[in-house]
């Protein structure tokens, strides 16, 4: 606190230097050497005592010894000093900045700058004959040293209002930031802790976070002779495990051009470290919807795809293996039923080899399923009458529809050219009005339609029986998947019809999707492009 003394000190000392050389006779005054003396004495609290214990008592203190020394100098200086009223101004401040909502420290303040200019008066310094004018005069001092305290006061409350302001935002800024803290910790533990990769690159494509997980699977996809690779240059290939990804069609730049994507299936690394993963990516968006980056993870399910490779292997040798002997039975139950005839008994002997025949067909075509869905036979593209294939579906259901009591009615017009494999249309849609009348009740009715729309061919098959739940309706196109109605009501399947139906539809790069309500019946709608 000694430093904002020094603008007094150094006021007092230059009137000192001024009194040496204008009247050098004021050191022989008491009151002015009792001047000097206090002025010394208020700067010793600043010297000797602690501020902070004895704070209050100095802000007090050292301004009125101020008061009190100015006012001795004055009037030891025989008038010489009349423009030493005007250093009241630096205690007049001090308590004014310090205590600016003290009513008190103006009283003070105008009491002790009147007293000050009134002294000599008091003293019978000056002029003998004293008027009114040169009272007033003098008067006006402390009025403008009061204007002045107050003045400071006012921004004196003002700087500690805005300083208050600033403590404020600082601890907010504090607390947000310790905030941000704890969540980027507890992000990073997240990240580092989930056993997927996880990485979070900028709209420009520059990695912004990636975690340990992903750091590994990133090194097995770097080539030995590139230590430091391009996107384009890592290891990367699709589902056949030997044709390189292309640069577009890789996650990272699929990402970066703003694309959000699930379970994109790609092999990482060469023959003998490679990974099959599944990527995922989401784009990221300011206020204003603009792309900032994406977060792409990426999944390793080598063990998984693995697993089902060896379980389409298994299926389709078990399919095979059971396939022959199976024709063989049905070949030789229809060289018995043709001999049977002639034996004794025949009508029952008849009746029991057709039962044979009829499960052992339907064992026959569940191993065809089972093969159809490990070997995806490819397709055999050519000009096709959709409406043909469908006619001749229908056809071939009357008899089933027939024995279950089920209307079935063809709605499909003359003639739906286009370009798809009228073999394999027609699976789909003998599968579907299969289905409609095997879990639709007697008096039920199953429409099928089909109709040239949009640059694209479409197929309905409406039944009103039993329904799928809307849980069931997510997974219905799932291998070996069955409803619970479906297990319960004994109808013969393995699960394995719509999953083939929908293989067969995204080979010829269309959909297929379900509408339905329990108890109200089922919509399954085909949609294959017009080639």
């Amino acid at each position: 606190m000694i430093r904002n003394q020094r603008p007094f000190l150094f006021t007092v000392g230059f009137v000192c230097l001024l009194v040496l050389v204008l009247s050098p006779q004021a050191y022989g005054q008491g009151l002015f050497l009792a001047g000097l003396a206090l002025t010394l004495l208020s700067c010793l609290p600043a010297v000797l005592l602690p501020w902070r214990r004895f704070a209050s008592m100095m802000y007090w203190l050292i301004p009125l010894l101020q008061f009190a020394a100015i006012a001795a100098l004055r009037a030891g200086g025989n008038g010489y000093l009349v423009g030493l009223s005007l250093v009241v101004v630096f205690p007049v401040i001090w308590l004014a900045w310090f205590m600016p909502r003290s009513l008190a420290v103006h009283i003070i303040n105008f009491t002790a700058t009147s007293f000050i200019v009134i002294l000599p008066i008091l003293l019978g310094q000056g002029s003998a004959s004293f008027s009114l004018e040169d009272l007033a005069g003098r008067a006006i001092i402390p009025v403008i040293l009061t204007v002045i305290g107050l003045f400071a006061a006012n921004v004196s409350r003002s700087i500690d209002a805005q300083q208050q302001e600033l403590v404020d935002k600082d601890r907010q800024l504090r607390l947000a930031a310790a905030e941000s803290e704890r969540r980027a910790q507890l992000l990073n533990t997240v990240i580092e802790t989930v056993p997927v990769g996880v990485v979070v690159v900028d709209a420009e494509g520059h990695d912004m976070m990636m975690n340990s997980h992903q750091r590994e699977l990133h090194q097995i996809g770097v080539p030995r002779e590139v230590p430091d690779p391009r996107e384009d240059q890592l290891l990367v290939f699709g589902e056949d495990k030997t044709t390189p990804l292309p640069a577009e069609e890789r996650p990272v730049r699929r990402a970066v051009k703003g694309s959000s994507f699930t379970h994109q299936l790609i092999w990482l690394g060469d023959q003998r470290h490679r990974r099959a993963l599944s990527v995922s990516a989401n784009s990221m968006k300011d206020r204003e919807g603009s792309s900032t980056g994406s977060v792409i993870v990426f999944s390793d399910v080598t063990e998984l795809v693995e697993a089902l490779e060896v379980k389409d292997e298994f299926l389709q040798a078990m399919s095979h293996e059971l396939r022959t002997p199976l024709t063989s039975i049905l070949g030789y139950i229809d060289l018995v039923l043709e001999e049977a005839e002639s034996l004794p008994a025949a009508e029952s002997l008849c009746a029991n080899l057709q039962v044979a025949e009829r499960n052992a067909s339907r064992l026959l075509q569940m191993v065809t399923d089972l093969l159809t869905t490990a070997a995806r036979p490819a397709l055999k593209v050519r000009e096709a009458d959709l409406a043909e294939v469908v006619h001749s579906s229908v056809a071939s259901a009357r008899l089933q529809a027939d024995a279950a009591g089920v209307t079935l009615i063809d709605g499909v017009g003359p003639s739906l050219r286009g370009r798809f494999d009228p073999d394999r249309m027609h699976q789909v849609v003998d599968n579907l009005i299969s289905n409609a009348i095997k879990y639709s009740a007697a008096g039920a009715t199953v429409s099928v339609d089909a109709w040239h729309e949009d640059r694209s061919l479409h197929i309905t098959v409406t039944d009103t029986g039993q329904g799928i739940s809307e849980r069931d309706q997510r997974e219905i196109f799932e291998k070996f998947f069955r409803t619970e109605e479906a297990r319960d009501s004994a109808a013969p399947g393995i699960g394995l019809g719509l999953n083939i139906i929908k293989h067969i539809v995204d080979d010829h790069h269309g959909s297929i999707r379900v509408t339905s309500e329990p108890g109200r019946g089922s919509t399954f709608t085909v949609t294959i492009p017009v080639q």
